[in-house]
């Protein structure tokens, strides 16, 4: 696995298997819907995270944040899915626009949907597969 540690000392994830075909779009991370942070207590969000639309409060509607089946602002709807987050995100300044891969082929090993950290479930990968979504797992 090649990871990048920027001055933080946070590991970057390379989730890409190929570079090949890639297809990206662009979302705005909602800073209050992340929750890790480094070691200098700034706020991240990894690469290779799956994103998805919130819905709720309307202040943070179209905004997106980390898949998590167990949310309930849109986070947790499947068919709110946007892709994979594709930028190293500081969001210790607040929201942050971000790089979404929405076709492309992933490392499973190197990717988190939700809890599952590189071992998704199938279902997950074939809500992954649809008309907007093209990821396909290595």
């Amino acid at each position: 696995m090649r990871s990048i540690t920027p001055a933080s000392g946070i590991a970057i994830s390379e989730y890409l298997a190929s570079s090949e075909g890639n297809v990206f779009s662009s979302a705005t991370l909602d800073a209050t819907a992340v929750d890790t942070v480094d070691s200098d207590s700034k706020k991240y969000l990894d690469k290779g995270v799956l994103l998805a639309k919130i819905n709720t409060p309307a202040t943070a509607s179209g905004l997106v944040g980390p898949f998590d089946p167990t949310e309930s602002d849109g986070r947790e709807l499947t068919y709110n899915i946007v892709g994979f987050n594709d930028t190293f995100a500081d969001l210790s300044q607040g929201d942050v626009e971000v790089g979404v891969l929405i076709k492309g082929t992933v490392k499973e090993s190197e990717v988190i949907v939700g809890a599952s950290d590189g071992a998704i479930p199938a279902i997950y990968k074939d809500y992954l597969r649809t008309d907007s979504l093209d990821i396909l797992f290595r």
